[in-house]
């Protein structure tokens, strides 16, 4: 078996055993499925590569490089790929958290805002209702506010 034979092979086990470690991590919910798709794509990928690397073995005579150095290079252009993919996601999700703590400090303050707000109207309200004041019981009068209205509020 000769040398570019050899190396074909080692890819092609190489695109096996990452499709299975992909599968199995995706299905114990380890990888998510975006990310999964994206890495058993290169998984074929590289079962595609073992085959071309046959291909241009029988032809490296007439090419400046070797099948294995052509491989690396295609590789290492594909990993930076990759790598600047995750940077671009990283950073976006980088940007929602930074939104996401913004809008919950202000909704923080709003709510210790309401509370001052009802500790202070607790004191002008009738004996009956100061028991209700800040509580979730429900006040003991009728409410004429519908469902729908309550869910905006």
């Amino acid at each position: 078996m000769s040398n570019v034979a050899v190396q074909s092979l080692l890819v092609a086990f190489g695109g096996l055993g990452l499709l299975g470690a992909v599968f199995l991590l995706a299905r114990r919910g380890l990888l998510s499925l975006r990310y999964a798709l994206g890495w058993m794509a290169v998984s074929i990928l590289l079962l595609g590569a073992a085959a071309v690397l046959v291909l241009i073995g029988g032809i490296s005579h007439s090419l400046p490089i070797t099948p294995t150095g052509l491989l690396a290079g295609v590789g290492l252009a594909f990993l930076l790929v990759v790598c600047l993919q995750l940077s671009i996601s990283l950073s976006g999700q980088q940007e929602a958290i930074r939104e996401l703590s913004e809008a919950n400090a202000l909704l923080g303050e709003r709510l210790r805002r309401f509370e001052e707000q009802a500790r202070s109207l607790e004191g002008d309200q009738p004996s009956a209702l100061r028991g209700y004041a800040g509580s979730k019981q429900p006040r003991p009068e009728a409410s004429t506010t519908t469902p729908i209205e309550m869910q905006r509020i």
